[in-house]
């Protein structure tokens, strides 16, 4: 995988010339980069010496979760759709934004596929599983019997929204709660679904095909699992 060497020039550069990047020196950096170059261009100076001061900063990485955390998840639930959300999250590491803008027509039962739409970026792919595929059969049969004559087009309903003939999708809310109810956020276990892939793998091509990961993404959650790769070929 191409890593474009240019990002990282000065990393290993005198540890003199490296700055802890707190708030304030990140900004002072950005200044002075800035000032510099405008005297540059005025050709009052031709040195940049702001340019040989490189920032490390402490970003956090992302970490799984214990296991006996997520044992279970699905039998603290009985209705097929939060269980069908759960499973969404937890086994394909879905946002929660995109539960609430699934449509049905997003869901190929017949092929196992689900789109997941992205803004600006090509659609996303997942392949289910029989048991996730499961999950959706028995919500499709449940709201199909309590609102046979919906028109809402999006994926998850609720009571209200089922029988709205504007068709809204559900609220961030709902998800909420949800996740509420089971004990854990979304977004940790999302993180938690991919750091265990990331694990199993250590191939950011692999986290990229199926999450729908950025490069960048991808290898930071290899990186966090694997800290001995950090200076190997897919290091940033």
């Amino acid at each position: 995988m191409a890593v474009d060497s240019r990002r990282w020039r000065g990393v290993h550069r005198p540890p003199s010339q490296r700055v802890q990047a707190d708030p304030v020196a990140r900004r002072l950096h950005t200044a002075l980069r800035s000032f510099f170059r405008a005297l540059k261009r005025e050709r009052l100076t031709f040195r940049d010496p702001a340019r040989n001061i490189s920032l490390t900063s402490n970003r956090t990485v992302p970490t799984a979760l214990p296991s006996d955390r997520i044992a279970g998840l699905l039998d603290r639930l009985d209705a097929p759709r939060d269980r069908l959300m759960v499973a969404l999250v937890a086994m394909y590491a879905l946002l929660p934004g995109q539960l609430v803008h699934l449509r049905r027509t997003d869901l190929d039962r017949s092929k196992g596929r689900l789109r997941l739409r992205r803004a600006g970026r090509m659609d996303h792919v997942i392949y289910l599983d029989a048991f996730t595929l499961r999950l959706a059969t028995a919500w499709e049969v449940q709201r199909y019997g309590r609102w046979p004559d919906s028109s809402n087009p999006h994926l998850f309903v609720t009571r209200n929204t089922a029988v709205d003939d504007s068709g809204p999708p559900i609220s961030a809310g709902v998800v909420q709660q949800l996740f509420q109810r089971v004990g854990l956020p979304a977004g940790r276990l999302r993180v938690d679904r991919i750091v265990d892939e990331a694990r199993h793998s250590a191939d950011p091509v692999r986290l990229m095909d199926l999450f729908g990961l950025s490069n960048l993404s991808a290898t930071r959650y290899v990186l966090s699992a694997h800290p001995d790769k950090s200076n190997g070929p897919i290091a940033p």
